[in-house]
């Protein structure tokens, strides 16, 4: 076993209890609902602008990420074209910087998960912050899919997110479905296919959309309609691109059929994201030492 794997071996969340996770959904969903009441209790969100800016939230609750980033992208300029006498162009300024956001989370996410910054508690807590910002299952279950993909990376059967087969706009739709049926498939190795298992599997499941749903409207309500088609979704929509991009193109498949993991720097893109995200498409070396917050650091 490798020196990765004994770092990543261990009990996971799924072991600890068969409906662990739907108590960590249902926590998400108290918290960021309460929190969401609360700022609606002293800020009217839709004041002196259109409640069809609410349509710019459909798009993020569809099953897969073809129709969540086609819809988000008609729905917003749909928005831009009618309502443009309700929007504050000095936003668009901004957009830049929100795209940076975007791609920083994916990083600060990554090396969270390793507990790579050196205050141990601050990892769980941006990684959190992260996964708000991805409107993601949150940060255990990113630790565990990510121990996953380093423990078997590009095993067909068992890493998360195997790129082998797919073109690029094909893994970015299917990544999602494609680590949904490893967690269910961990999960019934674990609790075995019963009655009761399927039933506590089906109900975390849509836990999970509750759990979505609520960090979804918490940042809608706390940033406003406005900022949030404006800002919030290119941002977003960024953070699932840089994702899916070192999780594809870093992963080449060999003319002999085998995998390669790669370090990328040849062309602006990887540059320009090496230079000011630590390192992001060096995945070769974090590969080899995943606790190196900079894999550009180091020597190859």
């Amino acid at each position: 076993m490798s020196e990765t794997q004994k770092r990543l071996k261990g009990k996971n969340i799924l072991s600890r209890h068969p409906f662990w996770l739907g108590r960590y959904y249902i926590t998400n969903i108290a918290l960021y609902g309460l929190a969401t009441l609360i700022i609606l209790s002293w800020n009217n969100v839709f004041s002196g602008i259109s409640y069809w800016w609410l349509l710019s939230l459909v798009p993020l609750f569809l099953n897969r990420f073809f129709y969540i980033v086609a819809g988000s992208a008609v729905l917003s300029v749909a928005v831009l074209v009618v309502f443009w006498q309700e929007i504050p162009w000095h936003y668009l300024v901004l957009l830049p910087f929100a795209i940076y956001i975007g791609h920083l989370t994916a990083v600060f996410m990554h090396n969270a998960v390793h507990f790579n910054f050196n205050i141990r508690w601050l990892n769980p807590v941006l990684g959190e912050l992260c996964a708000l910002q991805q409107l993601s299952a949150g940060f255990p279950v990113f630790r565990l899919i990510h121990n996953e993909h380093h423990s078997h990376s590009d095993d067909p059967e068992r890493d998360p997110h195997p790129p082998k087969g797919y073109s690029f706009w094909e893994f970015v739709d299917q990544s999602r479905v494609m680590i949904k049926n490893r967690l269910s498939a961990m999960y019934f190795k674990k609790w075995g296919t019963t009655a009761q298992s399927t039933r506590n599997w089906e109900l975390q499941n849509l836990l999970l959309i509750g759990s979505r749903f609520a960090k979804t409207l918490f940042l809608f309500a706390l940033l406003g309609p406005k900022m949030f088609v404006l800002l919030f979704l290119p941002s977003y929509l960024a953070n699932v691109f840089l994702f899916a991009a070192f999780n594809y193109f870093t992963h080449i498949e060999k003319p002999d059929g085998s995998t390669e993991v790669l370090n990328l720097d040849n062309n602006w893109y990887f540059q320009f994201c090496n230079k000011t995200l630590y390192g992001v498409f060096y995945h070769k070396n974090h590969h080899d030492r995943p606790k190196l917050f900079n894999p550009m650091l180091l020597k190859t």
